[in-house]
């Protein structure tokens, strides 16, 4: 009997793995997140993962913050085009609040209002290219650090038609990105390249750390959520990034497809001050603790050593 049940177990998980996998592709922070580089790079810049991406026909989704178009009060033109160029490739675009405010640090009638100010260009846009704006994506991943503030926020998205963008794979690609700009900036081509092999590496075991997340929790790979940005390093690695997944066995989905994933629906009641994956957020309220968690892939210390930075 024992032996019978090991063998229905061993069954089980083949099967799961052997199931699709799916990651829909989701880039925070445009137009551009680096600041220090002039119009012509960052319209390159953008030219270049827009490339990567519809080259390998990823129906990525890239979460706006609308501040970033305006100086004096008045558009940008060069970075009102860059948003324009990702529905031309085929692209949706989402609200990231206008500024990157910290819903923890502010009264949600203070959010709320960030959140509306981040809308009016992008919808124009979304509108123009006959596309539906519906997505929300939280700065550093808060949904609030009260359940007042939590639910405030729900009632508040539902009610202006907007669906909560999750986050299944969260990771520290932006230590990564400000190693790779300060490399950059510096000229040092052998260092943005032992940046950028670090990356890849580091961003595949990621991804199987939430594999094995997806399977403890549901017995299944999920249709998973990959959070990135759009900054200098995944201008130049992007395309590797992405073939290392595929290589893997994932194939690319937009948002919407994702979300039809019944883990969606999985309960989260998370509440406090961290920025958590909804993997964290759905083992926490489902009460895992301690070895759960153990195994996360970690930042090489070289590259939190040259770029200053802590996880």
């Amino acid at each position: 009997m024992k032996n019978k049940l090991l063998a229905l177990l061993l069954l089980a998980s083949l099967g799961a793995i052997a199931q699709p996998k799916t990651m829909a592709v989701t880039i925070d922070d445009l137009p551009a997140q680096m600041g220090g580089h002039d119009s012509v790079a960052l319209v390159e810049l953008n030219k270049k993962l827009l490339a990567h991406l519809t080259e390998r026909k990823v129906p990525a989704i890239g979460f706006v913050n609308e501040q970033k178009l305006y100086r004096g009060g008045n558009i940008i033109d060069y970075r009102y085009e860059m948003l324009a160029a990702w529905l031309s490739s085929g692209l949706e675009l989402g609200n990231h609040t206008y500024s990157h405010k910290d819903y923890n640090q502010l009264t949600p009638e203070q959010f709320f209002e960030i959140i509306e100010k981040g809308e009016p260009v992008t919808k124009k846009l979304m509108a123009e290219a006959g596309k539906t704006y519906q997505y929300f994506r939280h700065p550093y991943l808060h949904r609030g650090n009260t359940e007042e503030k939590v639910k405030a926020l729900e009632e508040y998205l539902s009610a202006q038609g907007y669906i909560e963008a999750p986050v299944t794979i969260d990771n520290s690609e932006w230590i990564f990105a400000s190693a790779f700009d300060k490399a950059f900036k510096a000229s040092d081509k052998a260092m943005m390249d032992k940046v950028g092999t670090a990356y890849i590496s580091y961003m595949a075991e990621k991804v199987k750390y939430y594999e094995q997340q997806s399977l403890k929790l549901f017995g299944r790979p999920i249709a998973h959520t990959l959070l990135i940005h759009e900054n200098m390093l995944n201008a130049h690695y992007l395309g590797e990034l992405l073939d290392a997944y595929q290589g893997i066995g994932y194939t690319f989905v937009s948002l919407g497809e994702a979300l039809k994933d019944d883990a969606y629906t999985t309960p989260d009641h998370f509440v406090g001050n961290a920025g958590i994956s909804w993997m964290d957020r759905w083992a926490v309220t489902q009460g895992k603790k301690g070895d759960f968690f153990k195994g996360e892939p970690r930042c090489p210390q070289f590259v939190l050593d040259y770029s200053g930075l802590s996880e």
